[in-house]
């Protein structure tokens, strides 16, 4: 069994061993604002981001808390990191991509522990 948490990128870190370092294949978090969707174990979310938002669904299991409304954090994978952004995979369905470019600041990586 593993414990997974979300630890934001901030000022702070830095001061307790330096910046997390980010690569292609890791999972992260991603801020996001949902919505009920069509079935119980899913939702509506969006992303707000620089050029346009993502919109699509989500399977609850895909939210770090699986609120039926408001804001929480998306599961995404990193498909490329560049010095000041991240693309990754959203772990849902869009109407359009499920890949999103964001700024490194607006990741919060998903940190596993040995139990």
């Amino acid at each position: 069994m593993r414990c997974i948490f979300h630890l934001p990128l901030n000022k702070h870190n830095e001061k307790f061993g330096g910046s997390m370092s980010l690569k292609v294949g890791d999972q992260i978090w991603l801020p996001c604002e949902v919505k009920q969707g069509p079935f119980s174990n899913e939702r509506l979310a969006r992303i707000q981001l620089p050029s346009e938002p993502w919109i699509g669904f989500v399977d609850v299991q895909a939210l770090k808390e699986p609120v039926e409304q408001g804001n929480t954090l998306v599961l995404a994978q990193i498909v490329e990191v560049g010095k000041d952004f991240v693309k990754a995979l959203v772990q849902g369905h869009s109407f359009s991509t499920r890949q999103v470019q964001t700024s490194r600041a607006e990741v919060h990586p998903v940190v596993s522990l040995p139990a």
